[in-house]
């Protein structure tokens, strides 16, 4: 491993300007024979770029990725400035630790370094002590910054808990633990290995590193410490949320390929975060610049400026959590959960405010503050919790971007699909990736632990992460293979590597493979009953998708994308547009169009909805619609206008009441009459017990039903989908659920109407096959489950699938409906 030795710190420097101290720091590699004299013009041009300062008095000069070629070999070296260095607008700097990179050994001296830049007091302590030994003892880990643990107060409670396994207190349980503890007004710490916590700060509690099985002492101090305790308890008992998490990979150092994958080309190792093979040109992504001022006049301002910010940014994460789960899961989502968790900390804003308080902007006091704790987490020697620092960094700029002055250069990807290389990638970034533009994603950074690689693998991408700055190198457009099975990535490759990828290709995605070509054929189980698979979507570009995924059809169009992230509401003529667009691209198959389902839970400026309790039970759906007829009746006609491109189903969220359905179908025909369009089928969502009590009054006045599982879960069972503790139990697969669903089959039955399910458990085939059995006859999940759920039905006889639900209905938990679908 690389180690900083004493020659190669200067002590007792001096320079005017950043200018003079990266020149300087430049001539010290080069003595050191690590770079040509010549590199130092690409740390100006660097710096030029982007400041390398860090924070606590410490930057990082180096060189552009191009100028690779002059570095000689990997090295480190450290020029101490006593009297400080001002560094642009950025601080002083009394420590600037040069970095030539050939090769990924600098890493651990840069985690090391962080450690130094969490603890203010050994950072100015090393700016001017007179021992090169000592410097080098903390950037080679030798000696860590002593521990600055928090006074704990004496509480008037506190338990004592084991960490849950295998990983411990990391984001996911953390952010559990951390909404656990905002529900209550005493304040609760967590203490571990002489370091406290903030119970309620998500970061605070990340920064413990508490492994599997840690004991933590969590006290709590005020007038519901005893109920704030027991919550707690219950949480650690329930497993904070540990019983969904989905088993990563093993992480490990980048290794050299399999000696039986031959590959002639230049191999790059890295590490596999998502399994697939695939070939074809690099794109390089880059994220947009942005621009902040150091400081500001008026801290009130500056406060209110920040507070907008963090709801926005808090909004626009909820609407992501909500589209990621219904496509992914809530135990992929829960991602997004995190970020909404660590935009809530109590210590980051209060410092952030702290700061605009003595004279900074909003953007600058924000950038400073979660920029210096996310290279505190960075420096953990916990892989799994230091990885959290890129999502720390992720939720910061979707806040900053909220507070720039000006944003430049944000990169489009091309028309054609590409393998991504980049740095690093955020979450957000890869959950709003199309899997049919992206051929794989490739990190110089990052982890197979990683929130992102955990998104890789659920939009089916393949992924190669830890590949360190060689990739980078690489041009765009030019041919690689990625092997996320293997963990390498292929630069020109030759045609026997093109003919070895195509084969691991063949042998890694056979079963999907079959799925895909079979994929358009209908799902018809083996005793002759077909079940029809439709597709959920968001957006008109996916309609096309849907239809090369085998859809027959749309059975869920959410029409709430044309009314987010705008100052006013769609025009006729753009939802028009829309509408047909997806049509079209159906080609005769037939599209439920859903009217606007909207509530509390969703930040749109123009709507002016008052804040909820719970918005949930609060005004949405199709009560916002009856509220706000000038929207309702906008979208009705733009409905009936596009319903002659194409065979158009209407579909009403959110029915409660035989009354509100009454009223919307005496609006839709007044608007039709007025348009002079045909008859459209009608049909509403099942999604509350109220509908399926009343169902058979309900069918009587409609063509169709269609259950929305996700939301009739969470109200037949009282359980809130984002609660910390019982998400994990809002499973649509529980007998009382199941049990709605044939309540709801029954009554249709007797009025001659069909049912689909739009809900999660529709694309879990346990689920599917639980629904087909209880006579579902359409089941609409999200596109990349459509080959699956339909081979799935067509390997089994539609009176097994009858006999397992009728046994699903007298299990006792979704555990044991589980288990009986996993016999099958």
């Amino acid at each position: 491993m690389l180690e900083i030795g004493a020659n190669d710190i200067r002590l007792g420097s001096s320079a005017q300007d950043r200018d003079e101290a990266i020149t300087l720091v430049g001539r010290v590699l080069a003595e050191s024979g690590f770079v040509e004299p010549g590199y130092v013009e690409s740390m100006h041009g660097r710096e030029k770029l982007a400041s390398t300062f860090l924070g606590n008095g410490i930057a990082i000069p180096h060189g552009l990725p191009e100028a690779r070629d002059q570095v000689l070999r990997t090295g480190v070296v450290v020029v101490q400035f006593p009297d400080g260095v001002p560094w642009g607008d950025s601080g002083m700097v009394h420590l600037a630790v040069g970095i030539a990179a050939k090769s990924d050994e600098h890493i651990q001296v840069l985690a090391n370094l962080t450690g130094v830049l969490g603890d203010p007091d050994t950072a100015a302590r090393l700016a001017v002590t007179r021992d090169r030994e000592e410097i080098a003892a903390y950037l080679n880990g030798k000696q860590s910054p002593e521990a600055q643990p928090e006074t704990v107060r004496a509480a008037g409670d506190a338990i004592t808990l084991a960490a849950p396994s295998p990983h411990g207190l990391h984001a996911r349980p953390a952010t559990l633990l951390a909404e656990t503890a905002k529900r209550f007004q005493s304040e609760i710490t967590l203490s571990h290995d002489g370091k406290t916590a903030n119970a309620k700060s998500l970061v605070s509690l990340l920064r413990l590193g508490a492994g599997g099985g840690a004991q933590l002492v969590v006290a709590a101090d005020g007038p519901d410490a005893e109920a704030a305790l027991k919550a707690i308890a219950d949480a650690f008992a329930q497993g904070l949320g540990e019983g969904e998490t989905e088993q990563a990979p093993q992480a490990a150092a980048p290794a050299p390929h399999p000696p039986s994958l031959s590959y002639e080309g230049r191999v790059i190792a890295g590490v596999s975060a998502s399994p697939g093979i695939a070939v074809g040109p690099v794109w390089h992504f880059k994220r947009e610049t942005i621009l902040v001022s150091q400081f500001a006049a008026d801290p009130e301002t500056e406060k209110a400026r920040l507070d907008k910010a963090l709801a926005s940014a808090s909004a626009d994460l909820n609407n992501l959590y909500e589209e990621f789960w219904k496509k992914a899961g809530a135990a992929k989502a829960a991602i997004f959960k995190a970020h909404l968790e660590l935009l809530d900390d109590p210590e980051m804003v209060a410092e952030a405010r702290k700061r605009i308080q003595a004279g900074e902007s909003a953007g600058w006091a924000w950038r400073e503050t979660y920029e210096e704790r996310a290279a505190m987490l960075g420096g953990l020697k916990d892989q799994l919790l230091a990885a959290r620092a890129g999502d720390l960094r992720d939720v910061g700029r979707r806040v900053l971007r909220l507070l720039a002055e000006r944003v430049e250069g944000e990169t489009a990807l091309p028309d054609h699909p590409v393998i991504i290389l980049a740095e690093d990638l955020a979450p957000s970034d890869t959950a709003k990736l199309e899997p049919r533009d992206v051929l794989g994603l490739c990190t110089a950074g990052g982890g197979a632990t990683s929130h992102t690689a955990i998104i890789a693998r659920s939009l089916d991408l393949p992924s190669v992460v830890a590949t360190g700055p060689a990739v980078l190198d690489l041009t765009d457009g030019q041919e690689c293979i990625i092997d996320g099975d293997n963990g390498v990535i292929v630069a020109d490759p030759t045609e026997a590597d093109r003919a070895l990828a195509t084969t691991r290709q063949r042998e890694s995605q056979a079963q999907r493979e079959e799925e895909r070509r079979t994929c358009y054929q209908p799902a018809i189980t083996t005793d002759g009953r077909r079940v029809e698979v439709a597709a959920n979507i968001s957006a008109p570009s996916e309609a096309e998708t849907a239809v090369n995924g085998g859809a027959e059809g749309i059975g869920l169009m959410r029409t709430e994308f044309l009314f987010l992230q705008r100052d006013a509401p769609p025009s006729e003529d753009e939802q028009v547009a829309a509408y047909e667009t997806i049509l079209k691209a159906m080609n005769g198959l037939p599209v439920i169009l859903r009217t606007l389902d909207i509530g509390g839970d969703k930040d749109v400026s123009y709507l002016s909805l008052p804040a909820e309790d719970n918005p949930f039970l609060g005004v949405r759906g199709l009560r916002l619609c009856l509220q706000r007829q000038d929207l309702f009746r906008t979208q009705l006609r733009a409905i009936y206008r596009a319903s002659r491109t194409g065979p158009v189903r209407l579909m009403f969220p959110m029915v409660t009441m035989p009354g509100e359905l009454a009223q919307a179908k005496a609006i839709a025909e007044e608007i039709r009459q007025e348009i002079g369009a045909d008859p459209v089928p009608i049909g509403i969502m099942i999604e509350v017990p109220a509908a399926v009590v009343m169902a058979d009054q309900f069918a009587r006045e409609v063509d169709f039903f269609s259950i929305g599982t996700n939301d009739l879960t969470q109200y037949v069972l009282a359980m809130d989908r984002l609660h910390p503790v019982l998400a994990p139990q809002a499973d649509g697969l529980h007998p009382a659920v199941l049990r709605m669903v044939r309540q709801t089959v029954e009554a249709a039955e007797r009025s001659g109407i069909w049912v689909g399910a739009c809900g999660g458990i529709a694309g879990d085939p346990a689920g599917a096959m639980m629904l087909a059995g209880l006579g579902v006859a359409e089941l609409s999940v999200g596109i990349p489950s459509i080959a699956a759920i339909k081979a799935k039905i067509r390997g089994l006889s539609m009176a097994k699938l009858q006999e397992l639900s009728r046994r699903a209905l007298d299990c006792r938990s979704a555990a044991e409906v589980r288990a009986l679908a996993g016999g099958a």
